[in-house]
């Protein structure tokens, strides 16, 4: 069992902390009279898909002794103008780089950590659509499911 607690900390802004005691702030907007002082909610679930997926890759990347000098990723999202606005689209987007790695070897370590065994990027599939794309050595490509 996971537990978090989260504590309001004046005007909007929260702070969620782990089991183990380490330290998140959230807040909003002056709009919505928070102070700007931490990172939207919204915001912290894009990160989250991000170093989910990131820590699964690279995971599978050093059991498949795939060596990488840079790893970085970046996501976009779109949401609906309607309230809520939840997700309809988030993009990600993994740049490597790192000697012999190849775009066949980096898909088979990003479909082992992304799309197997990250437990955020198939809870947020559930949700809204998500697209990815990677960058090997400066070479791009979009990622399509086997079949498609």
């Amino acid at each position: 069992m996971y537990t978090v607690n989260v504590q309001w900390k004046g005007q909007m802004r929260f702070d969620g902390t782990d089991a183990e005691g380490r330290v998140v702030a959230m807040d909003a907007s002056a709009v919505y009279g928070g102070a700007n002082e931490g990172i939207r909610p919204m915001e912290l679930m894009l990160i989250s898909l991000a170093g989910c997926t990131g820590i699964e890759v690279g995971h599978a990347m050093n059991k498949m002794r795939l060596g990488y000098d840079s790893f970085a990723i970046s996501v976009e999202a779109e949401r609906q103008e309607a309230i809520p606005q939840v997700f309809t689209v988030i993009r990600v987007h993994y740049a490597v780089t790192g000697e012999g790695l190849t775009l066949e070897k980096f898909r088979k370590a990003f479909e082992l950590g992304a799309i197997k065994y990250c437990s955020v990027a198939n809870m947020v599939k559930q949700a809204c659509e998500v697209a990815y794309s990677y960058s090997v050595n400066g070479q791009r490509q979009e990622y399509l499911p086997a079949g498609e």
